[in-house]
């Protein structure tokens, strides 16, 4: 059949479409990406303590890596360990390093490895086995150790006496300036070749209600924003990256319920929280009462705007499956009956919470109205830093509203992360150790049914998008995948 000129043209043009349409999907190399962060990052160590350490891992981790890696399924990759086995009994590891290079240039060895496993506190010692092979020897046994080392404080890093940090990741940092911008430039030696854009850009703590306001955030790549700030760009049909509800705001009660004996290093109250001479404890009824005061349902609908869930477990339902076994009845009765059997407290118990966390400040003033309603009293106020341990020992309040990011997607080692941030470290080896759900179930019972730690809400991290950026990865912890990311508009 023979076809007109015009139907011959139509074919072409489409043919030509569908070519430019196919070309514009394809992975490009340079471009800038630049990324607007919610929280100020101080320090780019992976291994120092920081205020926003989710925040920090989404910089740290274009630029140092882990001996592993774990994907959206809670699968364990090679990184810088090309392959690792365990012995029987799952105590003595060996991983093989592959061959790659610092920012420096230099090469990676087995003793920058072991400087950088080595830390204070892990339940392991490691050492060199041959020139190219580690050996992680741990006190007790270890199943999870893979998913363990990659977690980004153990990335390997090569401490110089300089204060410099290289590290072998797809990016190099060319310029920091703590708290307010980070800007990194593909490595060309990267392992892994080179990444797509050439420039990956931080901006830290900037404000995104102007540039929301005004439909304005063009000259972003990508943007953390916040819940109530979602609302206004799903109007709009925005892009938006949803993790699942995996970050846990948990009331944290600051005093050990026993007094430390004198000259008796690690007693009880000693260590993560400390102990305050002079300060006494909450009553542990009391903690209940607050417990079955709180209407997490309506916490999650009205401030959350349904974009998270009642939280009564640290670790989430969709990964452990048993959270609904852990439940959280808002009963103002039971309440009201525990407050009856006490002498009350003279002052509210006072509830500190992130100055610099809007989300933060809205749960606490509603924990205080709910409380109130039952007759608890509470006394929520700002403070510049509560979510280290360190900066959590040295406040004066009775508790504080403490934001917790999900460490890891292997639940008995993310139990063991949690239960160790938040100073309750007497069974986190029964934790790492731990092969059966229920024996995880009863760990996890055992950290909460004493009421020093009591979860509120969980929720989801969300990221707008722009639309020219392809591949971006949200993880469900939280986490960004962003080793396949590139951009349009480039050469």
């Amino acid at each position: 059949m023979k076809r007109s000129h015009s139907q011959l043209a139509a074919i072409s043009l489409l043919a030509l479409l569908a070519a430019m349409a196919q070309a514009s999907s394809r992975p490009r190399y340079g471009g800038s990406v630049r990324i607007a962060l919610q929280h100020k990052v101080n320090t780019v160590d992976p291994a120092a303590e920081e205020d926003y350490p989710a925040a920090r891992d989404r910089v740290a981790s274009l630029l140092f890596e882990t001996l592993t890696s774990v994907d959206e399924e809670g699968r364990v990759h090679p990184q810088l360990a090309t392959t690792w086995h365990a012995d029987p009994t799952k105590r003595i590891w060996r991983f093989r390093l592959r061959l790659a290079n610092f920012h420096d240039g230099s090469a990676l060895t087995t003793a920058d490895a072991v400087a950088s496993l080595n830390q204070p506190g892990v339940p392991w010692r490691c050492s060199a086995a041959d020139r190219q092979t580690i050996s992680v020897e741990a006190f007790a046994p270890l199943p999870h150790l893979p998913e363990m080392l990659a977690l980004e404080k153990f990335a390997i890093v090569k401490r110089q006496p300089d204060g410099s940090l290289p590290g072998t990741g797809p990016y190099k940092l060319s310029e920091w300036q703590p708290g307010e911008r980070a800007l990194l430039v593909a490595n060309p030696d990267y392992w892994g070749g080179r990444p797509y854009p050439d420039t990956v850009e931080f901006l830290m703590g900037a404000s995104l209600r102007e540039p929301l306001l005004e439909h304005n955030l063009g000259q972003l790549s990508a943007a953390e924003i916040s819940v109530d700030q979602s609302r206004s760009l799903d109007q709009t049909g925005q892009n938006i990256a949803r993790s699942s509800a995996a970050d846990l705001l948990v009331i944290l009660f600051l005093q050990s319920d026993t007094a430390p004996k004198p000259g008796v290093p690690g007693a009880p109250g000693v260590g993560a929280l400390g102990w305050k001479p002079g300060k006494k404890p909450v009553d542990p009824r009391l903690r209940e009462a607050l417990a079955a005061s709180l209407d997490r349902a309506t916490i999650n609908n009205a401030l959350l705007l349904k974009k998270g869930a009642p939280a009564s477990s640290l670790l989430p339902q969709w990964l452990t499956g048993y959270e609904f076994l852990l439940p959280a009845v808002h009963d103002c009765d039971r309440a009201r009956k525990l407050v009856r059997g006490m002498v009350m407290p003279s002052a509210p118990i006072t509830l500190a919470y992130d100055f610099s966390d809007p989300l933060a400040k809205m749960v606490a003033e509603r924990i205080a109205v709910d409380a109130r309603e039952c007759g608890v009293g509470i006394s929520p106020y700002g403070e510049l830093h509560v979510n280290t341990r360190s900066a959590r020992a040295a406040l004066n309040a009775d508790a504080v509203l403490v934001r917790l990011p999900l460490p890891s997607l292997e639940p008995s080692l993310a139990l063991a992360a949690l239960s160790a941030d938040l100073g309750s470290e007497e069974n986190i080896a029964a934790m790492l150790s731990a092969s059966r759900p229920e024996d995880l179930f009863e760990l996890e019972r055992k950290t909460l049914e004493n009421y020093r730690v009591i979860p509120v809400v969980r929720f989801s991290q969300l990221v707008w998008l722009n639309s020219n950026v392809h591949n971006w990865q949200e993880l469900p912890g939280g986490a960004w995948g962003m080793s396949q990311l590139w951009v349009e508009g480039t050469r």
